[in-house]
């Protein structure tokens, strides 16, 4: 999947403090973090609160933004993995 198909399924907007976020807010450079759910897939957008702070962009590496992104809807949308914690389908 390209990350343009992924967009139109972004359900969620995360920065790395956990604080739910726009999708307006969205940068150019955020982890989308998406998991199959039956035909469609679910994606959290997940990116550092430090984006662009001084000029600098901050990009995510694929690990912390779906640890980010699995604990935003274990902790914050309760019950999203019913059973266990599943490994996400993509990372873009």
């Amino acid at each position: 999947m390209k990350r343009s198909d992924a967009i139109p399924y972004i359900s969620f907007c995360v920065d790395d403090a956990l604080a739910e976020r726009r999708i307006e807010d969205m940068p150019a450079n955020a982890r989308l973090v998406g998991w199959q759910c039956g035909f469609e897939p679910l994606f959290v957008a997940v990116w550092s609160y430090l984006d662009g702070t001084d000029g600098i962009p901050s990009r995510l590496d694929d690990d912390e933004a779906e640890e980010i992104a699995t604990e935003f809807l274990c902790e914050h949308k309760r019950g999203w993995f019913a059973i266990t914690k599943r490994e996400a389908d993509y990372v873009l």
